[in-house]
């Protein structure tokens, strides 16, 4: 069973691919930057991805994928399987970080249609969801509604819980909040260790809240805060966070 600092992990794989799916071609290259980063600062993405390019012609396989006809603009076909999606889209976003791929041509050659979308608009709905998708459904993570992972078998899901306003408003505050600690711990000076602590636990609230699960958020942020008080510059985070919970419970 995956750990609870592996869902962390891939949570923030999930995150990367979103920023990607709903970002603009002008900061692409820095989107694929952070999808690759977040699958290296995983062990449990890593390893799945290294299992599935055992074996994987990722020349052939791509090759295969582009579809260009001499009187047609040329168009992408991705594979069915995850097995072979998931390794052919790692490879690609290697080759386009390092510039093998030139990207805006590649765009132009297979990601041009009739219709209103951008080019980049359609090679993160017809590539980046799907192999975000691969990944959820390997790791029984909820994907997204534009694909559908050709292994998955219709199982009966309980309804999940109605969530109040109140409660709404809560996630959200705590991962603004969240959010919020992991960009000031990266400039403040602090020791190594300390810097990390703060660093998973901030993660982890922030996947408890986007989950809106309330026992463990709150949980989290006991921890959270214990560790926050320990770093004068983010006290202001733990008055925050139980001010966020007083407020919930008022």
């Amino acid at each position: 069973m995956i750990s609870n600092k592996g869902l962390v992990t891939i949570s923030a794989f999930m995150s990367s691919c979103d920023d990607l799916i709903n970002g603009k071609f002008i900061f692409a290259g820095n989107k694929v930057a952070n999808i690759l980063k977040s699958i290296n600062e995983s062990p449990e993405l890593y390893e799945v991805i290294s299992e599935c390019l055992k074996n994987f012609n990722y020349e052939k396989e791509f090759g295969r994928a582009k579809v260009k006809l001499p009187t047609k603009r040329g168009s992408f076909k991705m594979p069915e399987e995850n097995t072979a999606i998931i390794p052919l889209v790692f490879c690609m976003l290697v080759e386009i970080q390092e510039g093998k791929i030139d990207f805006k041509q590649f765009l132009a050659d297979y990601f041009e249609t009739d219709d209103d979308n951008s080019q980049f608009e359609n090679f993160a709905n017809q590539v980046i969801v799907p192999f975000k998708n691969a990944i959820a459904f390997l790791f029984e993570i909820e994907g997204d509604n534009k694909f559908k992972p050709v292994e998955d078998k219709p199982e009966r899901r309980e309804e999940p819980a109605k969530v109040s306003s109140k409660e709404d408003k809560f996630f959200e505050t705590v991962k603004d909040i969240a959010s919020q600690i992991l960009d000031d711990i990266e400039y403040i000076k602090v020791k190594e260790d300390v810097a990390e602590d703060v660093k998973y636990m901030a993660e982890t609230l922030l996947y408890a809240a986007g989950k809106k699960d309330i026992k463990m958020t709150n949980a989290i942020i006991i921890g959270t805060c214990y560790i926050l008080n320990q770093v004068r510059k983010l006290r202001m985070y733990e008055r925050m966070l139980r001010s966020a919970l007083e407020e919930l419970y008022l």
